[in-house]
């Protein structure tokens, strides 16, 4: 094979390669995409501005996987669990509070309150 045959069979090769490698490197991680799905219910519940949303993700994105690894912590009795996930609330809430509007945090407060019972009762229940 020539040189440049060989040359436009890599380059076409890199081309097609290249653009896929990325995609795979950008892909969002389930965590990443739950915090995106929850902040994007939020936004809608919240009427959050792009700025808002912007310094919303990473506080969603820390709590998720501190939840998550709450929740598969199978040694924890359910009062320890429920208590350690109360204090990840409470420091999310701290956070989230300078970001929002008086009227956006009561209402993301009521939220936050719904989600926290429905957690507790599928941790008594057993189901978490």
């Amino acid at each position: 094979m020539k040189p440049q045959a060989k040359a436009l069979v890599w380059l076409t090769a890199i081309m097609i390669v290249l653009p896929l490698v990325a995609q795979a490197q950008g892909a969002a991680s389930p965590d990443k995409q739950e915090a995106i799905a929850k902040l994007e219910k939020m936004s809608a519940e919240l009427n959050l501005t792009p700025q808002q949303k912007k310094q919303m993700l990473p506080i969603l994105m820390e709590e998720a996987p501190k939840m998550k690894a709450i929740k598969a912590n199978t040694s924890l009795p359910p009062l320890q669990k429920v208590m350690q996930i109360r204090q990840v609330g409470s420091e999310m809430d701290a956070k989230v509070k300078p970001i929002l509007s008086p009227g956006q945090f009561q209402k993301y407060e009521q939220i936050r309150a719904q989600e926290r019972e429905q957690m507790i009762q599928k941790i008594r229940s057993g189901k978490e």
